[in-house]
């Protein structure tokens, strides 16, 4: 599967530059006071023949030029503004390395540089999916979101997590906090969020994020991880989670199929039946050599979900139309106590 990376969005980005030039303002407001106090000084102290030619804008634009040691005129006589001239320089100086220095250090301080980042990505979403952890099952449901080209915001509690580097290498926007915090899950968007899915791998964490996310926003469709089964269900009722999962449910029917079959590829249990897609290779005898997939389904009782051709991987893309050939391998979907008949249907 190719990886696939997070496109930021471009107003996302002129709102993050916005976002630097406010840290920037306080410093610019001093430099504009500076010049225009400057300028109004050498207009008033100056000698006829130093403002002879000089307007307003003129005289601040000469006091805006020492501010970066560029001179465009002499030394007056005056000494208030012998003094200014020896002065601004340095002062302009000490303001623009000093707030250079402040925003580079907020800028490259990565805790706030990414904590406002993310909330800047937050308010340009809309219908995105909050990711609560970011742990083995956390990660495998990210790789599938970003498959699928949903934006998703990700929330994991250890900023040494295995999948943490990998995850902002695709630009996903990704915090490192507790997301059982009410300010974190707004920051976050919560409020025009589509879906949060907690899956860390704590029952109590997943729950509580679960309920305050509810809170916030009634509306928002919650999917949560739980390990105990018989809880999960209790809960799911209990508080209208739209859905709730064990992960030890789900994988269980994998395994017991698989066990019972090598030709499985994925199992899940329907009410009390245990469903699985089988794939069974078409023989040179078998009597699914030339007919489609509405013929086969007819004759196995069971529908035709994919095919494989040759080496090539499964795949669902097909045309139902198109005949089946000897050395190809078509994928059913049945019941796990059908397998057999399935198989003794599709050897004639």
């Amino acid at each position: 599967m190719p990886v696939r990376r997070v496109r930021t969005p471009l107003l996302a980005r002129l709102r993050f530059l916005a976002y630097a030039l406010r840290l920037l303002a306080p410093r610019l407001a001093i430099l504009a006071a500076l010049t225009i106090a400057g300028g109004l000084t050498l207009l008033a102290r100056g000698s006829a023949q130093e403002v002879a030619a000089l307007d307003f804008v003129a005289a601040c634009y000469q006091v805006y030029t020492q501010l970066f040691f560029e001179h465009v005129s002499g030394l007056p006589d005056d000494w208030v503004l012998r003094l200014m001239y020896f002065t601004v320089p340095i002062a302009g100086a000490f303001i623009v390395a000093e707030g250079l220095l402040k925003v580079g250090l907020s800028l490259f301080d990565f805790n706030n540089h990414q904590t406002a980042w993310i909330r800047i990505m937050a308010q340009t979403y809309r219908d995105h999916i909050i990711l609560i952890g970011l742990g083995h099952v956390g990660f495998r449901v990210l790789e599938e979101l970003l498959e699928r080209s949903h934006p998703v915001i990700v929330v994991e509690a250890r900023g040494d997590g295995p999948f943490v580097e990998e995850a902002r290498a695709r630009g996903v926007p990704l915090m490192i906090g507790d997301a059982r915090r009410e300010s974190l899950l707004r920051d976050l968007g919560l409020d025009h969020a589509k879906c949060l899915v907690a899956c860390t791998d704590d029952d109590l964490v997943n729950l509580e994020v679960g309920l305050d996310a509810r809170q916030i926003n009634p509306n928002i469709r919650l999917v949560m991880r739980f390990f105990d089964q018989n809880m999960a269900r209790k809960l799911g009722k209990a508080f209208s989670v739209d859905s709730i999962f064990s992960t030890s449910a789900l994988s269980a029917p994998l395994f017991a199929a698989a066990a019972l079959d090598e030709r499985i590829h994925g199992a899940y249990r329907l009410g009390d039946t245990l469903m699985a897609t089988l794939e069974l290779e078409i023989t040179p005898t078998s009597p699914l050599v030339g007919k489609n997939a509405t013929e086969i389904r007819a004759l196995l009782d069971a529908p035709v979900v994919g095919v494989r051709r040759g080496k090539e991987p499964p795949t669902h893309r097909f045309r139902r139309e198109e005949p089946r050939h000897a050395g190809e391998s078509i994928i059913v979907h049945v019941a796990v106590d059908e397998i057999a008949a399935v198989k003794a249907r599709a050897r004639g």
